[in-house]
């Protein structure tokens, strides 16, 4: 096939993007040629693929609008307007782009790589492999408000809940319609699309996304070395991510007599005050925070930890599950984690997000971590080596250009 593609794509980001950064190249070696579509201060794909002989990187910067968003980014209004216009003025240069360069290249598709697509072009199909359904982070603070409000102030809490009722709404949510075939992490959130959202069933596939199975593998040695269960948190500070829960759930398993030592490791996101729950929390000499970590290291620090928690809601696909898995880790995943579709008997799928839960978890795996790391190495093998996931969007790609577009014109 011949493919337009943007979105976010690096081998030295998130776990998204260097998800995406493996994609990308197994795309074309499968025999693909690849156009891919950005502004280089957005993202550049070039250092992980531009060698590639069915690589084509076409530059798409909106100049004025980009550096002038630079420029005022920390002013309050002045930073998000100039944002929203410069987002605005990118996606409008994406597509004319891809138009004009369709004219004469004839794409069979267009797939857009952690994102959704903002718009059409006439008969070009879009596919969208989005993080996960519009609105989670939104959803989240309008449900956790009260909290929001407790950590960061009655003001910033306020500021948050507007956005995020703006962001709900119908000026805030990406155009669906533009995306004729979709693709996310998990069956939690195809749910999502299909009943919030109303997108038909048949047109959203279900994909996890690929894991350097070389870079993630089992440590040579045994990581426990003594009776202390040691648990890992990795990811951003969020209100979805429920350090709340984490934290509640780890003081309670610590009074019920469990020996146990968690790490922290990850900044606080877009909301401010969530380090307040860290630096009150009662047992400070069992809580290490890491505030940011290079990604290469991760490895061994997964090596270092008996089990990895992540009770977030609404979590599409959690890559550090994925990863701590492809380590040998059992993992404890909360009850709205599309990691319940790839777990094996050694993780733990919360029932509910009661603290009492997340610690009767922690009780169980402190008194009998499970043996067989290889069971979990196995699980990884099974669903996120990057052949099977590559195989697995081929066949997607394939089946979405067969089916009937309901609308080939643009926007």
């Amino acid at each position: 096939m011949k493919i337009a593609v943007s979105g976010y794509v690096s081998a030295q980001e998130g776990s998204v993007a260097s998800a995406n950064a493996l994609l990308l190249r197994s795309l074309l070696e499968d025999g693909h040629e690849v156009d891919f579509f950005s502004k280089p201060s957005f993202v550049d794909p070039r250092p992980c693929v531009g060698e590639h002989e069915r690589f084509r990187f076409v530059c798409t910067d909106n100049v004025g609008p980009d550096r002038f968003r630079a420029r005022v980014k920390k002013i309050p209004a002045l930073g998000f307007m100039a944002c929203r216009v410069d987002c605005a003025t990118y996606e409008r240069l994406l597509l004319r782009k891809m138009r004009q360069q369709h004219a004469t290249r004839q794409y069979d598709l267009c797939l857009w790589l952690g994102d959704y697509a903002p718009g059409r072009v006439r008969n070009l199909p879009m596919i969208s492999f989005a993080q996960g359904p519009p609105g989670t982070d939104a959803r989240s603070i309008v449900s956790r408000f009260a909290e929001i409000k407790k950590l960061a102030g009655p003001r910033k809490a306020l500021q948050w809940l507007m956005l995020a009722r703006i962001r709900l709404s119908s000026i805030g949510l990406p155009g669906l319609r533009h995306s004729d075939h979709i693709i996310v992490g998990s069956q939690q959130s195809k749910k999502t699309l299909t009943e919030v959202y109303g997108i038909e069933e048949e047109r959203v596939d279900t994909l996890p996304y690929p894991i350097d199975l070389n870079m993630f593998r089992p440590a040579n040695e045994s990581a426990r070395k003594n009776a202390e269960l040691r648990v890992l948190w990795l990811g951003r500070i969020i209100p979805r991510k429920r350090l709340d829960l984490f934290l509640r759930g780890l003081e309670l398993a610590i009074r019920q007599g469990l020996h146990v030592r968690a790490t922290i490791v990850g900044g606080t996101g877009f909301v401010p005050g969530y380090e307040k729950l860290i630096e009150s929390f009662p047992f400070p000499d069992r809580l290490s925070w890491i505030k940011s970590m290079p990604r290469t290291e991760v490895p061994a620090l997964l090596g270092q930890h008996d089990v990895l928690a992540q009770p977030s809601d609404e979590e599409n696909f959690g890559s550090s599950v994925a990863e701590a898995q492809a380590c040998g880790l059992p993992v404890i995943v909360g009850h709205t984690n599309g990691n319940a579709d790839y777990l094996c008997d050694r993780d733990i799928h919360l029932a509910d997000d009661r603290p009492e839960t997340f610690a009767s978890a922690l009780m169980r795996l402190g008194q009998h971590l499970p043996e067989a790391p290889v069971k979990s190495r196995t699980v990884a093998e099974r669903y996120f080596d990057l052949g099977r996931v590559t195989s697995q969007i081929n066949t997607i790609l394939e089946n979405a250009l067969r089916s009937p577009f309901k609308n080939l014109s643009p926007a």
